[in-house]
């Protein structure tokens, strides 16, 4: 379950020396540990990579990477608002902020007004999930090339019969991430020789099996330009407002109505992750590969 830790931040620039070291990003909120504390795991990233990402990247972008490394925020004392699909669709109209390839904003306090930086919780379904960026990285990441130094990129429906180019995203970062959150971007396999991902039935069945409830931040991506239906364009999406990162994934108990609001509905990932039966290696894709979307 989601635990808040620090006070919510208004300005995001000014980040709290706490949360980072000169090469590393701390597992610390002040005083605080981090909301996933109690199944986190260290990871050589942890020490080499810091709140602004690559050192070499522009101001823009280390400011962006400055958002998507906030695991410190709060929903103003309360509970996490509770969020929609249809909800980050619509704000990405209300949108007027470029993005774009290289187009983060030097100044995010636009996007601080329509809510970056508040906690969300979203129920949904997953559509498909991967180790994104293997091989050439992210800024935020160090362009780091492996699993291990990359976000798991999750696409979430609001119908299990939905269209990818009617989903939204949410990212688990590589910072500490506990290791049940790390099979879900095993998902679809990565092949660095056609470039391509090929899903594996057993865990992609698994998976979609039951909605989700997500909370993390909520956080706009400046680096794409929206991709819904209709478009032709990578990568597919509705709306550039997600969930990154993710603190905290939770998965409809069986049985239950999966009322997004009543918290005995829901199981925590790792628990669930740990009763299910090992997974089997797969005997075939059961829908075509994709390519990875250019990095940002």
């Amino acid at each position: 379950m989601f635990r808040r830790c620090c006070v919510l931040l208004l300005v995001v620039s000014t980040l709290p020396v706490f949360l980072h070291a000169q090469s590393g990003l701390s597992d610390r909120c002040g005083d605080s540990s981090l909301p996933f504390a109690d199944i986190e795991v260290k990871q050589p990233i942890d020490s080499t990579c810091g709140l602004e990402g690559n050192p070499s990247a522009s101001a823009n972008s280390k400011l962006q990477n400055r958002v998507k490394n906030n695991f410190c925020a709060e929903a103003g004392g309360s509970a996490p608002e509770p969020f929609t699909v249809q909800m980050l669709v619509d704000l990405q109209r209300k949108t007027k902020v470029p993005s774009g390839y290289k187009q983060e904003p030097s100044d995010r306090t636009a996007l601080q007004q329509l809510g970056e930086g508040k906690v969300i919780r979203l129920k949904a379904y997953l559509f498909e999930a991967h180790h994104a960026d293997l091989g050439s990285g992210e800024s935020v990441n160090c362009n780091g090339g492996t699993e291990a130094e990359n976000d798991v990129h999750i696409a979430l429906v609001s119908d299990p019969n939905a269209q990818e180019c009617q989903s939204v995203t949410a990212e688990i970062s590589p910072h500490y991430r506990p290791t049940s959150w790390n099979e879900i971007g095993h998902d679809e396999k990565y092949d660095s020789a056609t470039k391509q991902y090929t899903p594996n039935p057993a865990i992609d069945a698994r998976l979609k099996a039951q909605p989700f409830r997500i909370t993390g931040q909520l956080f706009f991506d400046a680096s794409h330009k929206v991709c819904p239906c209709t478009t032709h364009c990578t990568p597919v999406r509705a709306s550039l407002w997600e969930i990154h990162p993710v603190y905290a994934i939770e998965v409809c108990r069986v049985g239950s109505s999966c009322d997004e609001n009543n918290d005995s509905d829901w199981l925590a990932f790792d628990k669930w992750w740990k009763g299910q039966v090992p997974v089997k290696p797969p005997r075939g894709p059961h829908k075509h590969p994709h390519h990875e979307a250019p990095p940002n």
